[in-house]
């Protein structure tokens, strides 16, 4: 015989109806069912019938009383032909219902065979089993166990509860505690992170002061001069003096403009990057924020390494385009990172070290370079310093990590710095090799 999708669909359907009438324990509608001389095996031995009376009279017995409170889940049903018979086979979970709570009981497996006869397909014979301990002579399912159990499971889970809770409370003073200190690391961070940015922009702009005011002092005495050739008698005069020193005077006057020109953009800069953040992206140019930032932490290394000779270099990608971020937080990114480097340049003594040749010593360097890369830019922030070891090259991103000797730093720059970046679509990677130096890498989306 060929098990036809219909005919298949026909007896799925009635095999589901028996077994709502049997969870039901619906007497009559169930007896329907079967053949008169049906034979069914249960669980236990006392659970074999020889006709679909002997079966309905066990269910209304035993199964009656937890009627509605089982039903099979996820149930994996299977008809095959056997010559003119079908023979069902289902494997499923089976669960009561306690005190109103559903319970796992055990994995039910059941086999049916049916077959076509004047009034339909009937069953001809049927073997259920619950593999479980629990169930006892004469039982379909152990219910009063799982009661009992239940209660005992109930009792646990309260006494539990109750520890949980005191635990909870415990949690919450210790989380109040954490966030009361993580906050006052944070505002140390900032105010950290805002010295070493005054540091920057003070002697960012000392340099500009100084010419303005070394070209303004030799400015005044070359007047000097013009005024006292132009008090002698016009015998003794030398016009030709007058003109020279009147030609440096305008020259120093045209470099005073510039330089004050150069403060003046410094200033504006600064306050365009220290204005409070109102979180909203804008279209700006990556290779600037690198340019300043970098100019900056130089100026503050140079002021707080006084016996250092170091160097920088710049690689900016002309044809960079502009991206939408918030440059505040993208400035602060640079900065903490181009920090960073010089803070590593400056704890090793690299003209004592590895050298280019024996007569050229290294010279300690940080260099930042910009480029296009697909759909995203990078930004490369790259010393060669001490380098980071791989023990713990893993951990620089983990918030209040530092290798920083105590009350030198609180381990949040690159962790802010990394949070900065994925919030912005990005990603930051680190390169490094002990004793040659770090890279990392910020890239960010067009």
């Amino acid at each position: 015989m060929i098990l036809r999708k219909k005919l298949k669909e026909e007896l799925y359907q009635l095999y589901v109806n028996y077994f709502e009438s049997l969870f039901n324990a619906d007497v009559k509608r169930y007896e329907s069912f079967f053949v008169d001389n049906f034979i069914q095996i249960g669980t236990t031995q006392e659970e074999v019938f020889f006709s679909k009376s002997e079966s309905g009279t066990y269910l209304g017995t035993f199964v009656e009383p937890v009627a509605g409170k089982i039903e099979f889940r996820n149930r994996d049903i299977r008809l095959v032909t056997v010559d003119k018979l079908v023979l069902i086979i289902e494997q499923a979970d089976c669960y009561v219902n306690s005190e109103e709570v559903w319970t796992f009981y055990d994995q039910a497996r059941v086999s049916s065979l049916m077959k076509k006869t004047d009034v339909g397909w009937k069953f001809v014979q049927q073997h259920i089993s619950f593999p479980d301990s629990r169930t006892e002579k004469g039982q379909t399912v152990a219910l009063e166990k799982i009661k009992a159990e239940n209660i005992q499971l109930k009792n646990a889970v309260k006494s539990r509860t109750i520890e949980l809770e005191r635990i909870n409370v415990e949690l919450e003073k210790v989380i109040l505690k954490l966030k009361s200190t993580q906050a006052q690391l944070i505002q140390s961070e900032k105010l950290a992170a805002f010295g070493q940015l005054t540091v920057g922009i003070a002697h960012e702009i000392q340099n500009p002061l100084n010419f303005v005011n070394n070209f303004s002092e030799v400015s005044r005495e070359l007047i000097e001069q013009v005024k006292s050739e132009r008090l002698k008698i016009a015998g003794e005069r030398d016009e030709r003096l007058e003109d020279e020193l009147l030609n440096d005077t305008a020259q120093n006057l045209e470099k005073i403009r510039h330089h004050g020109n150069r403060a003046d953009e410094i200033v504006k800069a600064m306050l365009e990057h220290s204005r409070t953040s109102t979180g909203e992206s804008v279209e700006t140019d990556i290779n600037t924020l690198a340019d300043e930032f970098l100019k900056l932490s130089y100026h503050r290394m140079r002021a707080k390494y006084k016996n250092l000779q170091a160097d920088f270099e710049i690689h900016l990608d002309p044809d960079l385009p502009k991206i939408s971020v918030i440059p505040q937080q993208i400035g602060r990114v640079l900065l903490n990172i181009i920090n960073n480097a010089f803070q590593a340049i400056s704890e090793k003594d690299l003209s004592e070290s590895k050298k280019l040749t024996d007569l050229e010593p290294i010279t300690p360097l940080v260099s930042i370079s910009t480029k296009t890369l697909d759909d995203m830019i990078e930004i490369s922030i790259s010393d060669n310093g001490p380098g980071i070891p791989d023990a713990i090259k893993d951990k620089i991103f983990q918030p209040f990590f530092t290798t920083k000797p105590a009350g030198q730093g609180t381990g949040l720059g690159l962790s802010l710095s990394y949070d900065i970046v994925k919030a912005h679509g990005g990603e930051i990677k680190v390169k490094s090799h002990v004793g040659e130096g770090t890279t990392f890498s910020i890239q960010l989306p067009i």
